[in-house]
Parts: structure tokens; sequence; C-alpha cells
């Protein structure tokens, strides 16, 4: 597997300005590069490649010696990061969606800076942790505190250290983690992912989500308000702005918290975990809802896509297995003869006009998930059974 770790530094006052000192090159070098593309195009009518611009770095460290303080590979990486920024605009225009054209980056849009190739036990390649648990950094004076919480396992493929606020964190992408097996139970459940419930299962169990956004939304619009009334470049914005950001992870550490653990919680609980592969930008442009943007902020504050990601992750850790299944119809059909009718979504119970059987909306709708997801298990099960056959 590949995960990757995060932990906190604890940078004194020379790192944390070396630190930054090194955002705003690479920042400076990804507008730069940026510019230069975009002027290329204008006068030849055609782009540059990254090995083109790669191949100005060595010029561009001797008339600007200040680049020196930033590791190479970590400049190499600011242009491949503008590089796949546009493979993504080129991709998206030939796929007909909206293509988002490569923007310069702010100073509040740039906040990490990766070495690419360092030692798998980090002792060396631009970051190097020392006997003493202390991180040395390329072109950063002195050992930075970390707090390690926790082993990293497997090799260390790429380092990033990332500014969120006015805090500095570590992240580590490991490759070859092991896998660590739980207990099995022979269980398998269907999940329906809801925002008056954030989980019902097929046998009527619910779990609430905590609702970060609506429980901190009247502080974080206090501290918007705030933020917007102090003149710009004054300290009193600056610490306008922290209180506003601290707010915000706060709302996310709410969210996070609860997903991992409910998470963790399905992989011991079963050994196969079935929900719907549900297209969220779909939903999110839904317009027959009453208060649509109420709908957008409790869709956004579930995060069904976060969770999803986090429990495939920890499924295929714990060696449990993670299903999805087309959410077409779950809700319409009924569990119990398959009839299908409009479900509006005020309606919060399934009363079939067929066989006249009232069920919960989500409990109806998790037991049909539970069977697609059986069904789909067993047709696959089947034909590597015969593939296994035929070799």
């Amino acid at each position: 597997m590949r995960l990757s770790y995060k932990y906190r530094i604890y940078p004194n006052d020379i790192q944390r300005k070396a630190l930054d000192d090194s955002l705003y090159l690479c920042r400076y070098l990804y507008n730069s590069a940026l510019q230069e593309r975009r002027s290329y195009y204008k006068r030849y009518g055609k782009g540059i490649s990254y090995h083109s611009q790669s191949k100005e770095l060595k010029e561009i460290t001797e008339l600007f010696p200040e680049f020196k303080s930033v590791y190479s590979q970590t400049r190499q990486q600011v242009l491949m990061q503008l590089d796949s920024a546009f493979n993504n605009f080129f991709r998206r225009v030939k796929a007909g969606e909206n293509p988002g054209y490569p923007r310069f980056k702010g100073r509040d849009a740039f906040n990490s800076i990766s070495f690419p190739q360092p030692k798998a036990d980090l002792s060396g390649g631009g970051v190097k942790r020392l006997p003493n648990n202390k991180l040395q950094v390329f072109g950063i004076p002195g050992e930075i505190k970390v707090w390690w919480h926790r082993p990293f396992k497997g090799r260390c493929k790429q380092v990033r250290l990332c500014r969120e606020g006015d805090k500095y964190y570590i992240v580590l992408s490991c490759d070859e983690v092991p896998k660590e097996p739980l207990a099995k139970t022979g269980k398998e459940v269907g999940i329906d992912l809801g925002i008056t419930s954030f989980i019902t299962t097929d046998d009527g169990a619910k779990l609430h989500h905590p609702r970060a956004l609506k429980v901190m939304s009247q502080k974080l619009i206090a501290a918007q308000q705030i933020f917007d009334r102090k003149k710009k470049g004054s300290k009193n914005k600056l610490r306008a702005k922290l209180r506003l950001a601290h707010l915000h992870e706060r709302t996310s550490n709410i969210r996070k918290d609860f997903l991992h653990k409910t998470a963790l919680q399905l992989c011991k609980d079963y050994d196969k975990i079935i929900l719907e592969k549900l297209d969220i930008s779909a939903m999110m442009q839904n317009s027959d809802h009453k208060d649509e943007t109420s709908l957008h902020k409790s869709i956004a504050d579930a995060s069904w896509s976060y969770f999803a990601n986090i429990l495939s992750y920890k499924a295929e850790r714990a060696d449990k297995e993670v299903i999805f299944v087309d959410p077409k119809n779950t809700s319409k059909t009924c569990s119990c003869c398959g009839h299908v009718q409009n479900m509006p979504l005020e309606k919060r119970e399934f009363h079939c006009g067929r066989c006249e059987s009232i069920l919960d909306r989500d409990v109806n709708a998790a037991i049909n998930i539970k069977r697609r997801g059986s069904r789909l298990a067993m047709s696959k099960g089947i034909s590597e059974a015969h593939e296994f056959i035929r070799e």
C-alpha cells in the first residue's frame, strides 16, 4: 500500500522565516514560468515543455543566487507542478469540461514544497531525520522539532513541507506499507449515505453526522465579518485572518475525526461494506429542492466522497472489501416487491403503491444497495472461477 503520514513541526522564528522565504521563492518561480508560457504562446502560437523550462534553472540560479537556498529537485518539482496544471487543462478541454486555465498563485495559494527523492528511511535527500528525532531540512538553519505521534512504515518516497495558517507540517508519502488485517466477522452490510442520517444500514441502524459546518457557522460568519472590516495590510487584519483560519481548521478537524472513526468501526464490524458510487457534482447541481443553498451546504458538510476514500483505504489495509454499486433508483425501488415509483426528497417514508409495504426511506435504500452489492460480488466470483478453470 501507499500511505501518507502527517506530522506537526515546530520551527523557531528564524526557521519560520526561512520556510516562508522558500515558499515565496517557489511561488515566484511558478508564476514566472507561467508568465513565460503565456508570453511564448502569444508570440509563437505554441507552448513550452517542462524540459525546456527546466534547462533554464541553472541560469536562473546564477542570476538569482537566493534560489540556491531551495533544494534543486524542489525547484524542478515546481515546474512539474505547472506542467501538470497545463496537462490537466488540455485534458479537460478535450473532454468538453470546464477547462480552468492555470492561474497565478497568490501567497495563500502556494503553501507547500516537495522533496521528491528522499532516502527510504528519511536519512537524506533534502530532508534528514536526526538521532534526536529532529529534522534537518535543506535551506533551513538548525534542527526543527517534530511531534512524531506515530511511526511511519514502508519506504518514504516523497516529503512535503506544508503551511496551514500559522502552523507547519511535514507529510511523508510512503510506499510498500504493510497491511494490518483485522479479525474476520463473516458479516456484510449495505449502507445508504444521507443528510438526515449520515449512515443508515440495511438492518435499520442509523448514525448521525456531527454537522461541523452547521455547528460552527455562526462563529465562522462573525469571524468573516470581523476580517472584512479590518484595514487591508494592518496587523489587526492579519490577526483576524488567523482567527478565521483556526475556526475553519477546527471545523475540518471535527469532520475528519468523525469520518476516520466511523470508517474504522465499519472495518472492524464487517468484512464486506457496500455503498453507492455517488456523483456528488451532479447532486450539487440539483435545482429541484426548495432550499438549494441549504442542500449544497449539507452535502458539502457530509463529505461523502472523502468518507468513501477513507473507507476504501482503511478497508484495503484491514484486508476487508468495499463494493460500490450504481445508485440509480435505490431510493425509488421497493425492497419487498421491486416496484419503482417517484420519491421526492422531502418524503422520508417509502409507501409502496403495489404491495403497500411501509419502510423508512433510507433503510429501504440500504437494503437495495446490499442486494446489488451481493449480486455484483457473486457475478465477480463466478467470472474469476471461470477464468481459473480456463487457465
